[in-house]
């Protein structure tokens, strides 16, 4: 994902939230005990998406990690297998 696929995000999440704020305080004009168990509730969704974003994004960093690995790992190969080939024509050659 891009980072600026990731900033618009962001700012869509921040203005949701900043809407739902919004919500609740108008909310708390009316009904003050039931505004606060909601923006307790809201609070607590709000913290775990965060944390499993903050965890998705860790997560999606090794994959991206291991997969370069994977890739150095396959092109070394190709480069070992290029050496043996030669290796091999050079000894059949030294052979004749």
């Amino acid at each position: 994902m891009s980072r600026t696929t990731r900033a618009v995000r962001e700012r869509a999440r921040l203005a949701r939230r900043a809407q739902v704020d919004n919500l609740l305080a108008r909310y708390a004009r009316t009904a003050p005990a039931e505004a606060e168990l909601l923006r307790a509730l809201v609070g607590a969704e709000i913290a775990e998406g965060d944390r499993y974003r903050r965890e998705s994004g860790g997560q999606q960093a090794a994959v991206r990690r291991e997969q370069q690995r994977v890739a150095a790992a396959e092109q070394a190969i190709v480069e070992a297998e290029e050496r043996a080939a030669v290796a091999e024509q050079a000894l059949a050659e030294r052979q004749q």
